[in-house]
């Protein structure tokens, strides 16, 4: 008698079959709708649903992420798609906001936030170099341009919430936390010589610090999201 495979409980992080899995259901939204979605840019998304000033809820946060109203609700033709999408999104929400609540000193501990950033250069090493290059043509987008838009996505729709009361001497720090997504999401023209001279590897490693100094400043001033 064979045994029943094992379901995940929600707290299990994702796997990289399972990443993978997500990576293709939000590839088949993108298909569906008017606006590009990409695995990456929702990770962001998530990211700033995770530290922002309050609890948002799905049936608020879907139609900002998908621009429709009606939300996830009839995107996918199959109920089964729907189902998994919906679960794997939960379980990747979930994880982000448990790294951003763990009490790390450090990127490089376990529980740190790890975020779903595509690494189009070390793709295209591994393609034949015409596929290569046609991919190339197609326009590739700077490392964690999307992962940054996804989050200033979130910020930029919720702006009133974000912003704090004139003269607020926390004005500068919330500001200087966001700065690293606003140089991220920016096209490579528009970035000054120092930015430029930054790794983008450093850049993404000061948002998400950043990520987690806006979670605490929120819950501090008694908003923001617990996990």
């Amino acid at each position: 008698m064979s045994a029943r495979p094992v379901s995940p409980s929600a707290s299990t992080p994702l796997s990289d079959a399972e990443i993978d899995e997500l990576a293709d259901l939000v590839d088949l939204i993108d298909e569906r709708t008017d606006v590009p979605v990409s695995l990456e840019g929702l990770d962001g998304f998530l990211l700033a649903l995770a530290c922002s000033p309050r609890t948002i809820p799905p049936a608020e946060f879907f139609p900002v992420l998908l621009e429709r109203a009606d939300g996830i609700d009839a995107v996918f033709e199959d109920e089964a798609d729907a189902a998994r999408f919906l679960a794997l999104f939960e379980r990747r929400r979930g994880e982000i906001a448990r790294a951003l609540a763990a009490p790390i000193e450090n990127l490089a501990d376990p529980r740190a936030l790890s975020p779903l950033i595509m690494d189009w250069q070390g793709l295209l090493a591994d393609l034949p170099p015409a596929e290569a290059r046609r991919l190339e043509d197609a326009g590739i987008p700077p490392y964690a341009q999307l992962w940054a838009g996804g989050f200033l996505l979130a910020v930029e729709h919720w702006e009133s919430e974000w912003e704090l009361p004139a003269g607020s001497k926390d004005e500068a720090f919330v500001d200087e936390m966001l700065d690293p997504f606003y140089i991220l999401a920016a096209p490579l023209d528009e970035l000054s010589t120092e930015e430029r001279a930054v790794r983008r590897e450093d850049h993404v490693a000061l948002a998400v610090w950043g990520a987690y100094e806006l979670r605490e400043f929120w819950l501090d001033r008694g908003q923001g999201v617990r996990a």
